[in-house]
């Protein structure tokens, strides 16, 4: 099975403009990003999709691979669904350009999960932790989601949910991390559908599937990753980077 990933990269993002750009160790995120996807050697090919020309010239710079989209899409796996058109492949996987802490193990968790199950009828994949931290849980930036018995998404939220009512301090939540796995033809479906009600009060892409009637499949990973959404999360990526020395 070909297997590649795709980054989308906006660089005027609402909540952090130009945060793409913003360094570590003096490395832009967005090339940070690009080269930890590269140095796990899982991939047959790493795309940077972008509307950018800055962020396209800053990748090339660095050796990376670029397709420019359109100026507008209404989120990441839609810039991904464009770009994937261009590209031969059976398994996507969709990378947000913020995320340049995602490890190894859990995109191969992902790679592994198609390539081990026969049933095409799973199409798309996402990754889920488990906390009890009432600060993660009640950060609107930190998603959460509500599994069945079988580990498919019911639902997504920045509220926190499920509510708890009768009080249980062992209850974890199960907090959603944006990288998803799609089977190659699932990609493209995304995209034929309009942007849902809920996607749209939410501000989350993973609804649009669930309101459309699609399943996705959630993988539990034990470490959660730092993902930069805010001007506060480059700041724990500093001192976390800090704390390991060298990258």
């Amino acid at each position: 099975m070909r297997v590649i990933a795709i980054i989308p990269a906006r660089l005027n993002s609402s909540r952090f403009p130009r945060k793409l750009l913003e360094k570590l160790k003096g490395i832009p995120i967005i090339v940070m990003t690009y080269q930890n996807l590269l140095s796990m050697n899982i991939f047959d090919e790493i795309i940077v999709a972008t509307d950018s020309e800055e962020i396209s010239n800053i990748v090339k710079i660095n050796g990376g691979k670029v397709f420019i989209t359109k100026k507008r899409h209404q989120c990441g796996s839609d810039r991904v669904s464009e770009a994937s058109r261009n590209y031969k492949s059976d398994i996507v996987i969709n990378v947000q350009g913020d995320e340049p802490f995602v490890s190894k193990i859990s995109l191969k968790k992902i790679i592994n999960f198609f390539k081990n199950n026969s049933n095409r009828d799973i199409t798309v994949v996402s990754l889920a932790y488990r906390t009890n931290n009432s600060k993660i849980i009640n950060d609107e930036n930190c998603v959460k989601v509500v599994l069945d018995k079988n580990n498919f998404a019911m639902y997504f939220s920045r509220s926190k949910i499920p509510f708890i009512r009768n009080f249980d301090d062992g209850f974890n939540f199960h907090i959603h991390v944006g990288v998803y796995g799609f089977l190659s033809q699932s990609i493209i479906q995304f995209s034929s559908f309009k942007p849902s009600k809920l996607e749209k009060i939410e501000m989350l892409e993973c609804i649009r599937f669930i309101e459309n009637g699609q399943k996705i499949k959630i993988l539990q990973i034990e470490k959660p990753t730092i993902g930069i959404d805010t001007p506060n999360d480059l700041i724990k990526a500093k001192k976390y980077l800090d704390s390991i020395g060298d990258v």
